[in-house]
């Protein structure tokens, strides 16, 4: 009887000793037949931290032929190591109800299971089909504009762990902290970072040159032709003299030109201004007007002093008319405008005058201003 005992016991203990054994073997069983995935990645379009709506693109390649009804990938701010504790990364949030999918390549048909989905962990369902290892596997989540995830807000690493399932309810029914079950897996690095905000300042610019042949040079002349050894205005002539200003400016809104000035005067007495319309001066009657002869790159004359080709020509001293063409108002007034940003738009206007048979003898003299305002 006693030995009958101590056999007894020793067949117990063995067959206890067995059981756990067997118990242990079973529980290694699911990850030993799980292969890691290769050429793994997840892109994304955006590395501030805190960015909503960015695009993620995962990426990688099957290592076992089998059945896929889901795919899983935890994001984690701990490490990639499948199976450890898996901590969300503050702030971050696949936006499971509204993130879109693009198109998807290698384990196609993928949808976002909204209902198990979490901040932090995105599973995808499809029907499940055959998947042949060593498939090349893209799947774009989000569009980097309107949908997508957000950003952890911590600048820093973060890491993602992949799983893919044989069966929709097993990618459904996945633990983040205890996985088991699945067939291929993977880890994956990630980071958020500092975005180089590069500030360059463009301050607005106007360069308006008024000038007779170069700029610099001083476009004062006397206008008249050769009596003898003197410059005069008479009434058998009408005589031209042209003068050019440049335009140099970013300014979106465009340069508006103006002229300053009066008629010819000498003393009290004046020669007419060719007035508030373009109009032809004939020799012999007493006149003085101007007109912009040559339209620079982007310029548009005004009138009356718009008549470029011809021989029309005016100046507009009417008070009736202020502030608009009137050269005599404050400002002066307008005869030509720049409809945007250019460099060095060269325009010419052109002075005429003739006197009449009775025009009193002197020196008549007038100060022309060219006036250039740019809208930025």
């Amino acid at each position: 009887m006693k030995i009958q005992n101590k056999v007894g016991r020793t067949l117990y203990a063995v067959a206890a000793f067995l059981l756990v054994v067997t118990g242990i073997s079973s529980g290694f069983i699911g990850h030993a037949s799980a292969n890691q995935v290769t050429a793994r990645s997840i892109t994304i379009s955006n590395s501030n931290g805190g960015t909503n709506n960015v695009a993620y693109t995962l990426a990688f390649t099957t290592a076992t032929t089998s059945n896929v009804g889901g795919i899983v990938v935890d994001f984690c701010s701990n490490d990639p190591i499948i199976g450890d504790s898996c901590t969300a990364p503050a702030g971050f949030d696949v936006n499971k109800s509204t993130t879109t999918i693009g198109t998807q390549v290698g384990i196609t048909g993928n949808s976002i299971d909204t209902t198990n989905s979490t901040a932090n962990k995105l599973i995808l369902t499809r029907t499940a089909s055959s998947i042949s290892t060593g498939t090349a596997v893209s799947i774009p989540l989000g569009d980097g504009s309107t949908t997508g995830f957000h950003n952890p807000t911590a600048i820093g690493s973060y890491f993602a762990r992949i799983y893919t399932y044989a069966t929709t309810a097993a990618a459904q029914g996945h633990s983040t902290n205890s996985p088991s079950g699945y067939v291929d897996y993977g880890g994956i690095a990630l980071s958020t970072a500092a975005v180089i905000n590069i500030t360059a300042k463009v301050q607005e610019t106007l360069s308006f040159c008024v000038y007779k042949t170069a700029c610099g040079d001083d476009p004062s002349f006397t206008l008249g032709h050769a009596v003898g050894t003197a410059t005069v205005i008479d009434s058998t002539a009408v005589d031209t003299q042209p003068a050019n200003f440049s335009i140099s400016t970013n300014a979106n809104g465009g340069v508006v030109v103006r002229m300053k000035g009066d008629t010819l005067k000498s003393g009290s007495n004046t020669i007419a201004a060719a007035g508030s319309s373009a109009a032809t001066i004939t020799a012999g009657t007493a006149a003085f007007g101007a007109r912009v002869s040559t339209s620079g790159t982007n310029i548009t004359p005004t009138a009356p002093y718009n008549n470029g080709s011809g021989t029309q020509y005016g100046l507009d001293i009417t008070t009736s008319n202020t502030p608009n063409t009137n050269v005599t108002s404050t400002y002066g007034g307008q005869i030509a405008t720049l409809s945007g940003p250019t460099t060095a738009s060269v325009s010419t206007v052109t002075f005429a005058a003739t006197a009449s048979a009775t025009t009193p003898a002197g020196t008549y003299t007038a100060a022309e201003q060219l006036i250039a305002t740019g809208t930025f």
